[in-house]
């Protein structure tokens, strides 16, 4: 776990905060996943684009009625298993799943902990590709000055101000497109437009 200092603030959201800061995230890695998908060339990407727009069709469309628990099946059955697979794009891929459970968490259950569960999975992502890049383990304090890590974090600090408003739909659809207009993943790739 990062010491960081979001963590706390992350524990203290309402439960619709929690779930739009998941989807934020997954929206920020959801690259990752189609790149994996594009390797091993399958149609994940299209059922995992679905998952995503339902999420946000929920927190914006007054009265959508989504059963997340039938979409839960339909989303772990394209869960990549890293025993399956032997180079790196799974592990970014499978941190978006990460992530995306968390947002499944948030809405079917009462879960305090899916906001900071997501943030620390996105700075793992980070983490692990930083250690990869430099054939190993890299020390906390090394890590959290590096300027993938202070992105993110300056990314998740703006979203928490952007969630510290009143709810509306509005609101919502404007961290959608925050998190677009970024341009970038968590770990720095170009969205293609």
């Amino acid at each position: 776990m990062l010491l960081l200092p979001i963590n706390e603030q992350l524990k203290n959201l309402q439960s619709w905060q929690q779930s739009v800061f998941c989807m934020a995230l997954a929206q920020h890695s959801l690259l990752h996943f189609h790149l994996f998908s594009e390797a091993i060339k399958s149609e994940h990407g299209q059922t995992i684009d679905t998952l995503n727009q339902l999420f946000w069709e929920k927190m914006t469309v007054k009265g959508a009625k989504i059963n997340f628990a039938i979409q839960q099946d339909r989303f772990e059955d394209i869960i990549p298993d890293t025993r399956e697979f032997d180079f790196y794009g799974v592990y970014p891929a499978l941190d978006h799943c990460v992530i995306l459970s968390c947002a499944f968490n948030s809405f079917l259950t009462e879960s305090k902990d899916e906001a900071f569960n997501a943030s620390q999975t996105s700075f793992a992502t980070i983490a692990s590709f930083i250690e990869l890049q430099n054939d190993g383990e890299v020390d906390e304090l090394s890590l959290t000055e590096l300027p993938l890590i202070q992105s993110e974090l300056v990314f998740q600090q703006t979203l928490l101000e952007k969630l510290d408003n009143q709810r509306s739909p509005e609101l919502i659809k404007s961290i959608r497109q925050f998190v677009l207009d970024l341009g970038i993943t968590n770990l720095g790739i170009a969205l293609n437009d």
